[in-house]
């Protein structure tokens, strides 16, 4: 259905759009044909191989054979036959693979032992795999819906943009890894890498919300919410500011956008552990049995479980009763304090969560808007509302299926451009070099020793310089810079340059990135990306600083200019030749 909200699209041509959000346990896909004078229609992939009934989303898991071979994708590994087949031939389950990209810095609330790869099967190729099966489904379904389906794919497909949704948490590095799956997976050629966009969940799923009606009288202009994206691995919170409602949504970030690890696969862990504790020493007390258990708790008591549910009952396979174990004919009886224990770590770090977002953001917002499996769960949604009466904050929940919420707020990311600017999430800067000041006990710490450079004075490297500072305003549009200069000789006429950002994720910055006389960071300082360039042409557009000495050298001058505005890191130098700025390329490149 076309959101009659929207204008119509003004582009002379036509053009496809992909939107796929890769869950920890679940995928959804939606897309846009953009036809021109036509409001943009957005499309939920419904129809998946082996599904027992349409659904937006499919389970984010694959099976691999002993060779490494994918076998099965997707509804494909719920299906009966597919799961005798795995049995059979000894394949590979892989589920909660996307929580192997996390970023180092991402704290977990506990430990979660991950399900192990298959033998020489990579995360990076899983995710490719992953996405070259999400593309042939777009495919089939764009062929299979549209009269002149075939020739759409086969003309716009070349050239569409496909969007990949993020956690808040996820930064350049991850980005970089998924951009190259997509490239793998065929989504897009080499050349048409750029063409892969990234927009965080928790943006996406407040436009979707916007998008929906549902929290229609929310948007007040210069009001104030928070969204909080309860998803499978993580849960992300924001602050939006209201800065416009019509003719179009705009919104600015009013509190630095947060990322935990704490969705609904940790409910799903506690369960596990607690369950192979409970059937130790039982016809139940293997991995594979075990494994089925754990799916029915998943699409059953765990979806159904509210507050005030004094008991549950968890499907075993067979017919067997043990009544010292709480097990009658096959069903395993657990108490709803028992629930409630599997619940209680998410539960405590959505609401710790959500309790910084709002000191963060000034306490401005009184809402907040849940989105996300784990949000569609009775017992948290209920605690939740619960912890926002106490507070004097309101709870609310988007109506329709919030599965597709991401997916189709991707969409609507790409094509209205609603968020104007965003709150660094730290502070943002770089390493250079000062002059060595001998009055000051920093510069002459043990092992940080002075150098000598090609102008002859000593310097002290490692020197801490910001350009961003954590919780800052960050303008989508504007460029963050800063001033640097290299001493070179006349013999470095090839100039290749690179400098390293760096990200401090605490309270505040300290002097130096490094302990005196080791590479080593000091705690709290990442490394983001490397900014690399070519400074020939600022090199020939420089005079030497002492022609007639002995020693002859250049000074360049030059910006370093950082995009930090969207969910990547953009970069390019800058100098001046006769008075005029010039500017020149940089790429951005991760480890």
């Amino acid at each position: 259905m076309a959101d009659n909200r929207r204008a119509p699209y003004s582009g002379s041509a036509r053009k496809l759009v992909i939107s796929i959000d890769v869950g920890t346990t679940f995928t959804a896909t939606s897309f846009c044909l953009l036809q021109p004078g036509s409001v943009p229609k957005f499309e939920e992939i419904l129809r998946w191989p082996k599904q027992a009934t349409p659904d937006a989303k499919v389970p984010s898991v694959l099976y691999y054979d002993r060779l490494g071979n994918p076998k099965a994708f997707g509804a494909e590994t719920e299906d009966d036959d597919t799961i005798m087949e795995a049995e059979e031939h000894g394949w590979t389950r892989v589920e909660w693979w996307k929580l192997l990209l996390r970023p180092a810095h991402l704290p977990i609330i506990r430990d979660l032992v991950l399900p192990p790869l298959p033998r020489n099967v990579t995360i990076d190729r899983i995710f490719a795999d992953h996405l070259r099966y999400i593309k042939d489904q777009v495919k089939a379904y764009i062929t299979s819906t549209y009269g002149s389906g075939d020739d759409i794919w086969e003309t716009l497909s070349k050239t569409m943009y496909v969007i990949l949704t993020t956690p808040n948490g996820w930064e350049g590095s991850q980005q970089s890894r998924m951009r190259q799956a997509a490239i793998s997976a065929g989504l897009v050629d080499t050349d048409g890498g750029r063409r892969v966009k990234f927009v965080t969940e928790a943006e996406a799923a407040v436009l979707y919300a916007a998008d929906s009606g549902s929290v229609e009288d929310w948007l007040v202009e210069d009001g104030h919410l928070i969204l909080c994206d309860c998803g499978g691995g993580t849960v992300d919170i924001t602050g939006y500011k209201i800065n416009a409602v019509k003719p179009a949504l705009k919104l600015e970030e009013s509190s630095a956008s947060r990322c935990y690890l704490a969705g609904a696969v940790f409910v799903t862990h506690a369960a596990k552990a607690f369950l192979k504790d409970r059937l130790r020493g039982t016809e139940w007390d293997e991995e594979e049995r075990l494994q089925r258990i754990v799916y029915n708790f998943d699409r059953n008591a765990k979806k159904k479980f509210a507050e005030g549910d004094t008991v549950c009952y968890i499907q075993l396979d067979g017919h067997r009763t043990i009544p010292n174990l709480g097990i009658t004919r096959g069903r395993l009886k657990i108490t709803g304090a028992e629930m409630e224990s599997f619940f209680s770590a998410p539960l405590q770090q959505i609401q710790d969560g959500l309790e910084i977002a709002f000191e963060n953001g000034g306490r401005l917002a009184d809402k907040v808007i849940l989105v996300g499996g784990l949000a569609s769960s009775p017992y948290i949604f209920s605690k939740l509302v619960a912890w926002g009466k106490e507070f004097g904050i309101s709870v609310s929940r988007p109506d329709g299926p919030t599965t597709k919420a991401v997916a189709n707020g991707a969409l609507a990311w790409h094509l209205d451009g609603s968020v104007g600017s965003r709150v660094a999430k730290a502070h943002y800067g770089l390493s250079i070099k000062v002059p060595f000041d001998e009055a000051n006990p920093e510069h002459c710490e043990e092992g940080r020793q002075p150098i000598i450079a090609v102008d002859g004075l000593p310097y002290i490297h490692d020197s801490w310089c910001g350009i961003v500072k954590k919780n800052d305003k960050i303008e989508v549009s504007k460029e963050y810079s800063q001033q640097f200069y290299a001493t070179l000789k006349p013999t470095e006429t090839d100039v290749p340059y690179s400098v390293t950002v760096y990200a401090y994720r605490r309270l505040a910055p300290p002097n130096f990135v490094r302990f005196p006389g080791r590479r080593t960071l000091v705690p709290g300082f990442d490394a983001v990306c490397t900014v690399k360039a070519d400074l020939k042409k600022c090199y020939e557009a420089t005079r030497y600083s002492n022609p007639r000495s002995a020693v002859k050298f250049k000074n360049l001058n030059f910006e370093v200019c950082l995009g930090l505005g969207e969910t990547e890191i953009t970069a390019r130098l800058r100098w001046k030749e006769k008075d005029e700025l010039v500017y020149g390329p940089a790429t951005v490149a991760y480890d």
